[in-house]
């Protein structure tokens, strides 16, 4: 338990000290972070998604999908090979996740068809919760993405129509 704590506090401490811009970065060379860790980081600092890859761990803070639409336009390279960790995943964000490369994901919530989505890439799936599907913000109805997803199969259609958006 000490040394999930100090794992945890020398991530925020250099999450913290990162350089800002729209994403954070911190080297953790000596200390990858497990999924649980970087959950617990991302809950507690109230991010929306966290990116670890190549020693690095990029803090992201936008609104759904936003932050995974960035990266696979200026930086795809991030998520090639990554482990991530957002905080709800609907199919939408899983098709982008499997579109960038991907490897594993850890989440509070994830949907049904998400979590199906991401298994069939051969993505690793660690969730709190999983629920039919993701609600929009008075839940009255589903998440207008996701919506757009329904009966959609592959990434690549998922992906095309979220381009279209």
């Amino acid at each position: 338990m000490k040394k999930i704590i100090l794992t945890i506090m020398a991530l925020v401490a250099l999450t913290c000290c990162a350089k800002h811009d729209k994403s954070k970065s911190s080297e953790t060379e000596d200390m990858k972070p497990t999924g649980e860790q970087m959950l617990e980081m991302l809950n507690e600092q109230g991010l929306s998604l966290l990116v670890y890859n190549d020693s690095v761990l990029t803090t992201h803070d936008s609104k759904g999908v936003q932050d995974l639409l960035q990266l696979i336009a200026e930086q795809p390279e991030r998520l090639r090979g990554a482990i991530v960790a957002d905080k709800i995943i609907g199919k939408a964000a899983a098709a982008l996740m499997a579109s960038g490369g991907v490897v594993e994901v850890h989440t509070n919530i994830i949907c049904t068809p998400a979590r199906e989505l991401l298994e069939r890439e051969g993505i690793k799936v660690y969730a709190g919760e999983e629920v039919p599907k993701i609600m929009n913000k008075d839940w009255s109805g589903q998440c207008p993405m996701d919506a757009r997803l329904n009966g959609v199969e592959t990434v690549e259609e998922c992906v095309e129509i979220l381009r279209g958006m």
